[in-house]
This record gives structure tokens, sequence and C-alpha cells, in this order.
């Protein structure tokens, strides 16, 4: 556990070997010991999106809005405006990434 708050687990340095080194604080203490910001609000969150109820591009209806995602159509994660912003099930979340990268079946080889 952190030495100074107590209550969150230690944050992992480096690794030398089969031992694993550990800092004494956590993430979130060694960002406040550095003056760095701890938490706020992301770039999303500012712009005011709200998710759909359902998948913009294939249609799926979401029992739980955790089933849906927010897709950066220029996969640019600061550009908020509207008309980059769309609701897609996981699915179709997976599908812009690989027609993003440009993968084909037969692609990949296995490695020896």
């Amino acid at each position: 556990m952190c030495k100074e708050c107590k209550t969150k687990p230690r944050a992992y340095a480096y690794r030398r070997g089969d031992r694993v080194y550990w800092r004494s604080v956590c993430d979130t203490c060694n960002r406040k010991r550095m003056g760095k910001r701890v938490g706020g609000i992301t770039a999303l969150q500012r712009s005011g999106y709200k998710k759909h109820k359902k998948c913009e591009l294939c249609g799926f209806k979401a029992q739980d809005k955790a089933q849906l995602d927010v897709l950066f159509v220029d996969g640019n994660l600061r550009n908020t405006a509207a008309t980059n912003l769309k609701t897609v099930c996981a699915n179709c979340q997976r599908l812009a990434g690989v027609r993003r990268l440009g993968w084909r079946v037969g692609d990949l080889i296995a490695d020896d």
C-alpha cells in the first residue's frame, strides 16, 4: 500500500531480471508531489457529447450505454467537433480499427 495515502496500491517502477521493484507511493500521490493535475475532465466530457441509444453505423440497440463507445472519425482524440464523433457498438469500433490499419484476411502470419 501507498506510504502516504495508505489506501491505493503502490505503483510498479521497473523489473530487473526476475525481481520487481515498486515505488513507495501510488500514482496519485506521486502526481501530487510533482504538482501535476490529478483526475479532471476529458476533452470529450467538456464537449458535452452524449451517447445515442443505438449504434450509428449498424443500428444495434444497446440494453446499456456501456455497450456503446464513441468513435473519433478522423482518429484525433482532441477533435471533439460534433461531426467527428459517432456512437458505435464494440463490433463496429473494432471493424473501424481494422479498416484504418488496412488488414485483410491472410495478412497476419503466426510466429514460429
